[in-house]
């Protein structure tokens, strides 16, 4: 019996699979020691690949003793430095274009200064904006184990880039409070409530952090007037003995001298002269934690014309 051909009907056209909708990535930047931003992981020459690390919460040291009965007693408990790494592809259009991105890339590592070696900055971007930076140095990965394929391809090379960060916290944009200071009971402008009474100056404020480690406050106290700032919930003061003369600004810097070398642990005034010998007994200078904290400002002598400005980076155990 023959058989009958039957045509295969022609095929319905399919429901594509829905593709679920891309969206933009964190972006990592290199900061030169000269200023010079280099993206690292969207920039027409030099993208990323998968395999970031070190960019989490650091693992801790953990100091300890072991007395009699084999229990640990902690005696201190440390966040190490941080190693990070970006795998990144090099690449050009041309062997020309290649290797100019290339010796750029190369020239940005270099942290021989006047005197000491200087950091540069790891920012993270995230899509809504927000951005964190760390200070680092460049550690490894562009090395050039060279093949045999090298010198034919001449426009594209992979490198595991290496960034250590002796201070393993992010920091985040600055944040500036200041407080105008005037001899009569109403409330300080803009929006921090300060009063004053005669001659002195006495009240309290808040101020809020977003990180969730201590941040390192920068202080500007304009005279006329003798300061003295509390911490209200550990009773931490520092003040100066001496009044500061109108017009003068004296800026204490409560940044320990491993992260802010020029500057830390100093209290200078606009005119270059030493504050440190006035403070009145050894200062302490208290830190800002995560959340809201609250002082007390006690100053004598002030006038309409003294102020109190604030200034600091919220600091975070991650990048993002």
């Amino acid at each position: 019996m023959p058989l009958i051909y039957l045509p295969s009907e022609a095929p319905s056209e399919a429901t594509p699979w829905p593709r679920p909708e891309r969206r933009p990535g964190k972006r990592v930047v290199w900061i030169s020691p000269d200023g010079e931003e280099i993206p690292l992981t969207d920039g027409d020459a030099i993208t990323t690949v998968t395999g970031r690390s070190g960019f989490g919460r650091v693992v801790p040291e953990i100091v300890e003793t072991r007395g009699a009965s084999g229990a640990a007693l902690v005696q201190d408990y440390r966040d190490t430095p941080r190693l990070m790494t970006v795998p990144i592809h090099v690449h050009g259009s041309t062997p020309s274009e290649y290797l100019s991105t290339w010796r750029r890339l190369v020239a940005a590592t270099q942290h021989r200064g006047a005197g000491r070696a200087r950091p540069g900055r790891l920012r993270v971007e995230l899509p809504d904006g927000s951005w964190r930076e760390i200070a680092a140095y460049y550690y490894g990965g562009l090395e050039m184990a060279e093949d045999e394929l090298d010198d034919l391809v001449w426009a594209r090379s992979r490198h595991d880039v290496e960034f250590w960060a002796p201070d393993p916290h992010f920091q985040g944009p600055p944040i500036r409070y200041a407080w105008r200071l005037v001899a009569e009971p109403r409330p300080f402008y803009p929006i921090y409530p300060v009063t004053v009474s005669g001659s002195s100056l006495g009240g309290s404020a808040t101020v809020s952090s977003p990180g969730d480690a201590d941040a390192y406050p920068v202080w500007e106290l304009v005279g006329p007037g003798t300061p003295v700032l509390t911490r209200t919930d550990t009773g931490q003061a520092w003040g100066f003995c001496v009044e500061i003369p109108a017009g003068v600004t004296v800026t204490v810097d409560c940044r320990p001298t491993d992260i802010a070398p020029d500057t830390g642990l100093t209290a200078v005034d606009d005119q270059g002269v030493d504050w440190w010998p006035h403070f009145a007994g050894w200062p302490e200078l208290w830190l800002i934690p995560p959340g809201d904290t609250q002082f007390e400002v006690a100053m004598v002598g002030a006038t309409a014309e003294s102020r109190v400005r604030l200034a600091f980076q919220p600091r975070y155990l991650s990048g993002w």
